[in-house]
């Protein structure tokens, strides 16, 4: 049997064990279940259904002995109804017990019991009830007496009918007790019978697989992983006899693939030493190791005449010979093929470029250059450095020509002070020379224009710093400079004279050509110069004079010369038209100060009565201010009263309502009173009952009853006494309950309307409070309006004082107008006329008369502005 089998086994093994251990215990629980259950399912309620049918028997027995008892028709009529509802619920209550509760045969009969034994209840019950109902109360109480035995009989059914199911409830539980101790050894049993077998079993087969295995299987976990790990040097022990286990199989294999390894490394070996025909011998492995070793010589070999064809390529390739073929060989062995391809491609594009540099150079277009990026690295060197010899060639002679070409523009460059060898640091030096030459000349011609620009045309070049055709170029600049310096040095120092004021004669001298130009307009700047110095002094000599309106004739200049005499003539007319105004303007002022200081007098008067009023006012307010205090102080102390009636009447609410809650507790105290005297009257008629029922027991028991008969008539009649003086007090106590309720009723209206007195007495005090904050705000708005009025005194008294000292101001006004009225008489104007001491300012705001002050609310006062018959645009100008 295999091990897997094995296995297998012990799994069914401990499967069945397990599911027959837990059936056993399933069924088991089932049993004890049903039976445990049972009480709660038919025990129990059986019980319960059987109390509550004794429970109905109880009650209608108890309402016959009640109709027996009464002689009121409709009262007996009520407990016959009452019966018929308690017999009925009496059937149904046996109707479903029998329907839902019967267990057995047992539990059948004694159902059959309870409904006989309440048949003949109920045959004498009834003959009780129709004898009473006719007043026939001693027959139907003997008859009633007799059937003592139906009344018991009904009770021990019930009962014994109960005790039978009580029974059957201790009998389940006992049988639960059973089968749970049957359970627990069934349990037992299995539980040992199905260990012992998976015992045995695992014994079984860690014996058996120890064998197959040779060895513990964590060993054999390490082994495997070393041999993963290529570690086939771990010793491997056996047993002796031990030629099937994996241990031994293991062992096996590590010897056959250390063979192998040394195999390997020693062909390894041979080849890294140069033979290359070396293989591994196949004769020392068997089987798939043979084919092993036979597949890794052929690949060796496979490998040695790939190498061999493309080396001999590639000596093909050195040889020149480009065309040389390569077979193509299979799968990723091509990627051979693509690199001698790649070879082939590499040196044909190399000496494509090579043929391309050369065949420009042949051309003359030295500009070509071969494309390096096309090739990689040691072919992109060579290219480059064919590329970089074309440029140590080429550039120096494109230097060379661009310099030359720069000259011939005029755009001198730098010296060249790249480095350079053999010939072509001879061109350089002569380049450099021919910069130095030219730079030379073009800095003594910047020599010659700087100095020209700051004025210094003495300055000339030298000419030793020259040589050939450059210094002739000098000197015809220097002999320029002689001929043109002379005139223009006379210019010179005509316009100098004119600048500072000191007009020359004219330039007599002759001249030729633009020359004689210039000495021309030199005259003509002369003769207007001189013009306009005329017509200055003549202008001066007329304002010294006060003839300010004397004018030049603008007409005699031209250009700007003549817009300086317009200039100056408009200067004069700007000045004119001012003085004219300022004169009026000067009588004006005088006229309007004069009305200044007649309306100050007027104001100061006026002002001293505002004064006077105000200090009245001040004291009617302070009066006004006393007066309001003292109300607020009376609103104070009403507003206190006010409070204080409040809270007493707040209190007598409280006390109110205490009273009420006093009187609502006296109604609860008497209804429950009344109560009580209720049950007394039924304990009364329950005690007449009992005396009844007591004299007809004594009757029965003829003369030794008898005295029990006296005592019993004698308790039927304090009952009766009971029942009256319980009927009396219950009449007392209900007419004090009504009187008490309506007491109650009337003390409540009486606190809604104590509430509504503290209602009202509070919203007094609220408006006592506001009427007092009230008078306290006008009592503080009065002190506000008194410290206003005495403000407003003091600003008065101040206003008196300014009034005085702007009238003081306008008297001094007065006569500063006149000290310039007289300044500025000076000036003789053609229109001026006669005297114009009595003008007044138009619109003068100071003409108004003056009016009575009023009480009216402050407001910032108009600016008055006083005009006159002035331009202001001139007065700006001027």
């Amino acid at each position: 049997m295999s091990m897997t089998k094995k296995m297998y086994m012990l799994i069914l093994a401990a499967v069945l064990g397990m599911v027959s251990l837990a059936g056993v215990g399933l069924y088991k629980i089932n049993q004890v279940y049903k039976i445990t259950n049972f009480a709660n399912t038919n025990a129990v309620p059986s019980v319960q259904l059987l109390d509550e049918a004794l429970a109905h028997f109880e009650e209608m027995n108890g309402l016959i002995w009640q109709h027996m008892a009464s002689t009121d028709n409709a009262k007996m009529v009520d407990i016959e109804a009452r019966v018929a509802t308690e017999h009925k619920a009496l059937t149904d209550t046996l109707d479903k017990y029998e329907k839902t509760m019967v267990t057995d045969k047992s539990d059948a009969d004694l159902v059959l019991a309870d409904r006989a034994a309440l048949a003949a209840f109920d045959e004498m019950g009834g003959h009780v009830l129709t004898t009473s109902l006719a007043n026939k109360k001693d027959n139907a109480r003997t008859i009633l007496l007799a059937g003592g035995d139906a009344i018991s009989g009904v009770q021990k059914a019930i009962t014994n009918h109960r005790k039978y199911n009580v029974k059957l409830g201790t009998d389940s539980a006992e049988k639960a007790a059973s089968i749970k101790s049957g359970a627990e050894v069934q349990s037992l049993v299995i539980s040992g019978l199905v260990l012992s077998i998976i015992v045995l079993l695992g014994l079984y087969i860690t014996r058996g697989l120890m064998k197959q295995l040779g060895n513990d299987p964590a060993d054999l976990a390490i082994l495997a992983k070393n041999f993963a790990d290529g570690n086939l040097t771990q010793k491997i022990i056996v047993a002796a006899d031990d030629k099937s286990s994996v241990a031994y199989s293991i062992k096996t294999l590590q010897k056959t693939l250390d063979g192998i390894v040394q195999s390997l490394q020693y062909v390894s070996a041979q080849h890294d030493a140069g033979d290359i025909d070396v293989d591994v011998d196949v004769s020392r492995f068997k089987g798939g190791y043979a084919d092993m070793a036979a597949g890794v010589n052929k690949m060796v070999a496979g490998h040695v005449d790939m190498n061999k064809k493309a080396l001999a390529c590639v000596k093909s390739f050195g040889e020149g010979d480009l065309a040389a073929q390569l077979e193509k060989f299979p799968g990723k062995k091509a990627f051979v093929n693509e690199a001698i391809e790649q070879v082939r491609a590499n040196i044909n594009a190399l000496v494509s470029d090579v043929n391309t540099l050369s065949q420009s150079a042949v051309e003359g277009n030295l500009s070509i250059r071969a494309d390096a990026s096309k090739h990689q690295g040691d072919f992109r060197k060579i290219v480059q450095g064919v590329n970089d010899t074309l440029d140590a060639v080429i550039v120096p002679l494109n230097v060379a020509a661009k310099y030359v070409d720069d000259i011939s523009k005029g755009n001198i460059p730098a010296k060249i002070t790249d480095t350079y060898h053999g010939d072509f640091n001879q061109l350089k030096d002569n380049l450099n020379q021919c910069i130095d030459a030219v730079n030379a000349l073009v800095s003594d011609t910047a020599m010659l224009a700087d100095a020209a620009d700051q004025g210094i045309l003495s300055t000339r070049a030298d000419t030793t710093k020259h040589q050939g055709d450059f210094r002739k170029i000098v000197e015809g600049v220097n002999n320029t400079l002689d001929s043109v310096i002379g005139p223009l040095n006379v210019a010179a120092n005509c316009v100098d004279s004119i600048s500072r004021g000191d007009i020359p004669a004219k330039i007599n001298e002759h001249y030729k050509g633009d020359f004689n130009n210039l000495k021309d307009n030199l005259n003509h700047c002369i003769d207007a110069v001189n013009r306009l110095v005329e017509d200055a002094n003549m202008l001066a000599q007329a304002a010294a004079d006060g003839r300010v309106s004397v004018r030049a004739d603008a007409s005699l200049h031209q250009g700007d010369f003549r817009k300086v005499v317009e200039g100056v003539n408009a200067t004069l007319e700007t000045i004119v038209a001012p003085i004219a105004a300022v004169k009026e303007a000067i009588e004006t002022i005088t006229t309007a100060a004069n009305e200044i200081a007649t309306g100050n007098n007027d104001l100061s008067q006026r002002t001293e009565q505002q004064a006077s009023s105000l200090e009245e006012t001040a004291s009617s307010m302070e009066e006004l201010a006393s007066t309001v205090k003292q109300n607020a102080e009376n609103a104070k102390q009403a507003n206190q009263l006010a409070a204080a009636a409040s809270g007493v009447a707040v209190k007598g609410g409280e006390v109110v309502g205490q009273v009420v809650n006093t009187m609502s507790a006296i109604n609860s105290s008497a209804k429950k009173i009344e109560d009580i005297i209720s049950v007394i009257d039924g304990i009364a008629f329950q005690t007449n009952i009992l005396a009844l029922n007591a004299a007809v027991e004594a009757a029965r028991a003829g003369e030794q009853g008898r005295g029990f008969a006296v005592v019993a008539g004698e308790v039927r009649n304090l009952a009766q006494r009971s029942a009256t003086a319980a009927k009396e007090i219950k009449e007392l106590i209900a007419d004090s309950v009504s009187k008490t309720a309506e007491g109650t009723t009337q003390v409540e209206q009486a606190g809604k309307t104590m509430a509504e007195i503290v209602s009202s007495v509070q919203r007094v005090t609220d408006i006592m409070g506001e009427i007092s904050a009230a008078s306290s705000e006008q009592s503080a708005g009065i002190d506000q309006v008194n410290n206003a009025i005495t403000s407003m005194d003091e600003v008065t008294q101040q206003n008196a004082a300014l009034v005085e000292q702007a009238a003081a101001a306008a008297e001094s006004l007065v006569e500063q107008a006149i000290q310039l009225s007289d300044v500025v008489s000076v000036f003789k104007l053609n229109n001026a006329g006669g005297s114009s001491d009595n003008r007044r300012a138009v619109n003068s705001p100071l003409r108004v008369p003056a009016k009575k002050i009023h009480a009216v609310a402050s407001r910032p006062a108009p600016k008055a502005v006083a005009k006159t018959g002035t331009n202001d645009d001139e007065w700006e100008e001027f």
